[in-house]
């Protein structure tokens, strides 16, 4: 709808123009994905892994400390959630965005866009794959077990870009900390608060307050990001290499 926006712009810097060229490529990938005969299937993958990352993560998820920043991890950065209207949020005002922030933060941008992109392209790819070969439909998927799991996530292949992802989530991670220790960019957040509802921009505006009082609360992401990295990243290599579920479970589980 905005794609005109994106397009018009003239980024000034190497981290404007690189968010420009994602911001294009995410807002034509989700114009595809409109009426996708899969999209309620990838839905329900979205569904089954967010369950498994809160049981893998269980231990961090229980702590009153950690467990606010994992909601919005897997309810905003990574969910089977609609951000039709954040996504088109953030095309409308790109020209602004590119005009008046920061290099750093259009970094951080670019970053975050490029985890939404990489995660729902490889969602599409493994959503593809159990349907074609293990003729799943959507209670099928969502009912899945761990082996099945495996299996299509190793039949896919992309480990480069399965990492690629697991280094971003933790990217974008402490670049959110930087910005959330920052008092005088929370107190623009919330003289910002009526202006962006008359503007029509609540649901962007709700992303970014949701993030930063989830990032400050927590104090500290090091332990967060660390852990998740390390286990993420383990589970990612004992898949591929067609270890059996079971094994990695039991050691994720004393880790």
């Amino acid at each position: 709808m905005y794609r005109y926006k994106l397009i018009q712009t003239q980024p000034r810097t190497a981290n404007g123009q690189r968010l420009q060229e994602l911001m294009l490529e995410y807002h034509d990938f989700r114009h595809d994905r409109i009426g996708h005969p899969l999209t309620a299937e990838v839905e329900a993958l979205g569904s089954w892994q967010a369950q498994r990352l809160r049981h893998t993560h269980r231990d961090l998820y229980e702590s009153p400390r950690y467990q606010e920043a994992l909601d919005f991890l897997l309810e905003d950065l990574y969910a089977p959630r609609d951000f039709t209207r954040r996504d088109d949020d953030i095309d409308r005002i790109f020209p602004y965005l590119i005009r008046l922030s920061p290099d750093s933060a259009l970094f951080t941008l670019s970053q975050l866009v490029e985890l939404n992109l990489l995660s729902q392209k490889l969602d599409l790819a493994m959503a593809e794959w159990l349907v074609a070969n293990m003729r799943m439909d959507v209670r099928g998927i969502l009912e899945m077990d761990e082996e099945d799991y495996a299996s299509a996530y190793r039949a896919c292949g992309r480990e480069t870009e399965r990492q690629r992802q697991i280094e971003l989530v933790d990217a974008v991670g402490r670049d959110l900390e930087h910005y959330v220790s920052n008092r005088s960019l929370r107190m623009a957040l919330r003289m910002m608060h009526r202006p962006a509802q008359m503007a029509g921009l609540g649901e962007l505006y709700r992303f970014i307050s949701e993030g930063v009082h989830a990032f400050r609360a927590m104090g500290g992401v090091d332990e967060i990001l660390g852990t998740i990295t390390e286990r993420e990243t383990r589970i990612k290599e004992r898949i591929m290499a067609g270890e059996p579920m079971a094994q990695f479970r039991a050691s994720i589980s004393s880790s």
